[in-house]
């Protein structure tokens, strides 16, 4: 790719505000490693006949299916090597997918509408994670202490509500939930504080609710919390939170390897649901959750097929709430299966 079109790129990436679950990868780990130990290379023998792809996510729960699926060799049987590498955040993953750096990333799905709003090459290759269609236990919601006043969306109208980035996941999916119950969703005061210290922050009064995801929404609660909004279950049901997309120039130029990750991940993802025990092992290690975290953190849903129905209700909520400028084109986000 041209040097203009990376410089073009990286500028366009600099107005995206990061997604609800990049501020995670720091916080999860606790650590600033590039890479996810042993990731580098398949476990299976004869790597010299898979074909190695770098993959860029964030260190959170969500993506337990493709540690998962490495170990049980899955993606090797589909002939691929991962060099899984660790993103220090979000930020760092669209132009690294974008430059060719690397063949796939993981993003939640706001920032991929805003980034393609941008102009900027991204095709959609497979799901991410979804809702798990449960209000009050749902991996991503609005936790309040109990004494705060606030018993349903519409009573945050008023209140501070941190949130890990502004104009971006948050704002757009508290705001529909809070039309819905309704409340004024334009009086609404978002604060940005980074999710490992939103505990903190509403232990201290400092903000009055906050939008949280997995380890943090459990730590919430454990301190007293309670969850006052699930916003991704009032967009829609089986919402999907995220995506594995890649550029436009990876899709063509390897699409081969595009459709062997494809098939891995719709295994991988069968695997993760149907073991539960092994994925509350797993995240002890990337994600370096405690072991009494991880008995306790909600468990993702893993759909193989993008909700293009939620996915348009997103994008609408989107636009109308000036997120992204333009009516989002859902099939043009989209690669062909």
């Amino acid at each position: 790719m041209q040097n203009n079109s990376q410089a073009f790129t990286r500028r366009a990436f600099g107005a995206i505000s990061l997604s609800a679950v990049s501020a995670v990868a720091l916080a999860a780990c606790g650590q600033g490693s590039p890479s996810a130990p042993g990731s580098s290379a398949s476990s299976a023998s004869g790597s010299a006949n898979l074909t190695k792809i770098t993959l860029g996510v964030l260190p959170i729960t969500d993506v337990a299916p493709i540690y998962l699926g490495q170990k049980q060799g899955i993606f090797a049987k589909h002939g691929l090597e991962l060099d899984i590498q660790i993103a220090q955040g979000g930020a760092a993953i669209l132009p690294a997918v974008t430059t060719g750096e690397y063949v796939i990333g993981y993003s939640n799905v706001v920032s991929l509408l805003i980034a393609q709003d941008k102009g900027l090459p991204i095709k959609v290759v497979h799901n991410g994670s979804s809702s798990t269609n449960k209000a009050g236990a749902d991996v991503t919601e609005v936790a309040a202490k109990a004494d705060k006043g606030i018993a349903s969306p519409k009573d945050l109208v008023g209140k501070k509500i941190a949130v890990n980035a502004l104009n971006n996941f948050a704002d757009i999916t508290i705001r529909n939930a809070v039309k819905k119950d309704g409340g004024d969703p334009t009086k609404l005061s978002f604060v940005e504080i980074p999710y490992p210290q939103m505990p903190a922050a509403i232990d201290r009064g400092d903000v009055d609710a906050a939008w949280t995801t997995e380890p943090f929404r459990t730590q919430i609660l454990e301190a007293g919390g309670k969850i006052v909004a699930s916003p991704m279950t009032d967009m829609a049901q089986n919402f999907d939170s995220a995506f594995f997309f890649t550029s436009q120039q990876s899709l063509t130029d390897k699409a081969d390897v595009i459709t062997k990750f494809r098939a891995a991940l719709d295994e991988s993802f069968d695997y993760a649901n149907a073991n539960e025990a092994a994925f509350r092992e797993i995240i002890q290690d990337y994600a370096k959750v405690t072991p009494e975290l991880a008995k306790k953190v909600v468990m993702s849903k893993w759909n193989k097929k993008v909700n293009q129905d939620a996915l348009k209700t997103l994008g609408a909520a989107a636009k109308e709430f000036g997120v992204i400028s333009n009516e989002p084109n859902i099939a043009g986000l989209l690669a062909e299966s």
